[in-house]
């Protein structure tokens, strides 16, 4: 198949994926595997939009990334886990139907298929499936909370401070009686991040997890890697709304 082909059946892929968001059943499980799934590193830095080779394979990001869920006609069936969009690539493990996963990637495979890049949501095994065993309707972002809800909601007995919300994100900064609580939470996949090693800076809130820091103000969220001194920005997302608590 030449480039050109291959790169419009790609668009179309994604062109269809947008419009329909339904469900990707195949008509049978053929890509099964018998070993657990393994954990695989994960990209720190937003991924380009610009399509790139994976084993020979054209893939694009999909942004913003969407929620999904494993789908098989037979009950306790397996689903390979790829290490390149191909069932000649080496397997990294298996799904089960029902399984969450994260869409990260969309490419053109084996045999002119669809495979998705996916990550999932519990063990955070990384690696390409066959869009057959992939429903996206079964994706359901979290909706934005109510005033009521972030002042009853996340931060429990204790009491609120200020709340951010960003496309991907919402933040809330909680008073404890250790100081300061950060609790951010993926709105696609609903996996949530708290720290108490937090610092204000002029307005500006300072969440500390390893070498990883989140800073977050009214206007925006910045996540940064720290090594030795030095500061890698992997993520920056405006802030469409936030609520500062006076007591």
């Amino acid at each position: 198949m030449g480039l050109g082909s291959r790169n419009a059946k790609l668009g179309l892929g994604l062109l269809l994926l947008a419009l329909l968001g339904g469900c990707n059943r195949g008509a049978e499980v053929s890509d099964v595997a018998s070993t657990p799934a393994e954990s695989t590193p994960t990209a720190g830095a937003e991924a380009s939009m610009e399509p790139v080779e994976d084993g020979g394979y054209r893939s694009t990001p999909i942004d913003p990334i969407r929620t999904a869920q494993l789908v098989t006609q037979g009950e306790g069936s397996q689903v390979n886990l790829r290490s390149q969009p191909t069932t000649q690539s080496d397997s990294r493990g298996y799904g089960l139907g029902g399984d969450a996963v994260t869409l990260l990637r969309l490419a053109e495979g084996e045999g002119g298929l669809s495979w998705y890049y996916v990550k999932f949501a519990q063990s955070e095994a990384e690696g390409w499936v066959r869009g057959d065993f992939i429903d996206t309707s079964a994706q359901a972002a979290a909706p934005s909370p109510t005033s009521e809800e972030i002042t009853t909601g996340s931060c429990g007995d204790n009491r609120p401070e200020a709340f951010f919300e960003t496309k991907s994100f919402n933040i809330h900064l909680c008073q404890t009686p250790q100081g300061l609580s950060y609790i951010g939470t993926n709105k696609t996949n609903n996996k949530t991040l708290t720290t108490t090693d937090v610092r204000n800076s002029q307005g500006t809130y300072i969440a500390i997890d390893g070498n990883q820091q989140y800073h977050i103000s009214d206007q925006a969220l910045a996540v940064y890697q720290v090594n030795g001194g030095s500061y890698d920005q992997l993520e920056g997302e405006d802030v469409i709304r936030h609520e500062r608590f006076l007591y």
